[in-house]
Order: structure tokens, then sequence, then C-alpha cells
């Protein structure tokens, strides 16, 4: 009887899941590497939309990362990316997930008009590589938010109007204090950089995340 409800479990998941998919098809692409995207449809835009790159991190699918945030990004009609990075590794093989980011921007760049600079997001490992990323190469990083992140760069500095967003669960202490104290280490370098608090404890992407997130283009719109 246990494996039959299993068996049943597992179909009705499978099901689910292809429910889901079917549902963002039209923003589902496969080439260079898996990834959602989704253009802004308003023809009053007044401009080339912001580009906003959001990565979950491990565990999280581009499938969860569209789901969450194409409300925010058809409130604020920004550009939508969201990319599985790095192959089998994902985002702890840095160099290859550089490499994939590297191969989509190209594809978008040439077929879509964006601004000049893209927003970063992320949330625990995706966070962290926002955050490298926005360090190694802040000509190209509009704005970062990164959320419930265990580690930051050792050096955050020569960013010039870059803004970053530091986002931790109340509940989180330790991740809390930690973030607290790279918040008083980077301002004091310069960086414009502030700490939120979300309810919980910050161990999953949720709506605050992702509006909290989708709120850096509105108030330091380049």
């Amino acid at each position: 009887m246990k494996s039959r409800r299993a068996l049943l479990a597992s179909g009705l998941l499978l099901l689910l899941a292809g429910c889901r998919a079917a549902a963002w098809r039209d923003y589902h692409y496969t080439d260079p590497v898996e990834y959602y995207f989704s253009y802004p449809t308003t023809t009053d835009l007044g401009g080339a939309p912001p580009l906003f790159i959001a990565l979950l991190g491990e565990g999280r699918s581009p499938l969860d990362c569209i789901e969450l945030f194409q409300q925010f990004a058809e409130d604020r009609f920004y550009a939508l990316l969201c990319p599985d990075l790095g192959g089998k590794e994902g985002l702890a093989d840095r160099v290859q997930a550089e490499r994939d980011l590297a191969d989509v921007l190209t594809e978008l760049y040439a077929q879509y008009d964006f601004e000049s600079k893209f927003f970063l997001t992320g949330f625990g490992d995706g966070g962290e590589f926002a955050l490298e990323y926005g360090l190694k190469y802040p000509g190209s990083v509009s704005g970062i938010s990164a959320m419930s992140v265990d580690s930051y760069p050792e050096t955050f500095g020569a960013t010039g109007a870059m803004p970053v967003q530091i986002l931790v669960g109340e509940l989180d202490t330790d991740r809390l204090a930690g973030a607290q104290e790279t918040e008083q280490a980077w301002r004091a370098r310069g960086v414009l950089v502030r700490l939120l608090t979300v309810g919980g404890d910050g161990g999953a992407p949720n709506q605050a995340f992702a509006r909290l997130a989708s709120e850096v283009i509105d108030q330091f719109d380049n």
C-alpha cells in the first residue's frame, strides 16, 4: 500500500510540475543555457527598460524564479531574466556561471533594447554570486539586492553610485549579525549600502524578498 501511495504522490508531483511549466512555456528558453525571460509588453516605456537578473540559488529553479518575480516585473516594467548558471556545479562554479551569464546577455542585448547596466538580485548562494559579480564588474551593474547570504566579499569598494541592498530574515540572528557588521564596514568605505529585514527566518525567497529587491529599481533607477 505504501509503495502505491508513493507512486501516486510522485505522479501527482510530476503532473503539477508539468502544469507549472506549461503556464510559462512562452518565457522558456534552453540555449545557450536554460532560462526564463520576459520583456515589458507596454509600448509607453519612455525609453529602454532596465534588465533585472534574479538568481534564487541552490535547490531552486529558473521556473521558481519567474513565478516569484514576474508580477513585480509587470508592475515596474522591467525585463526579467531568470537563468540557470554554472552547469552541473551550479553557482559554485563561478567561472562557468559567469561565462553562462555572458552568453545569455550577448544574445539578449542583440535582440532587445535595455538600459546599459543591469540589476542583480539573489538569494543564498545566488546573492553571494550577485555581490561578487558586482564587485568584479561595477561598470556593468546598476544595483544589487542580496538576501540570506552566508559570506560577503572581503572588499567591496570603488563601486561609484551602485547601491547594494542586504536583506535578512528578522529571526535569522546569525546572518543578521554578519549583515550588520558588513553594512558598517562597507558604509565606512563609501558604499551605498543599506540593510533591511523581512519577516520570518529568511529560509526561503518569498514575496517580501521579491518586492524589496524589485524596489531597488524604483529608488535607484539610473
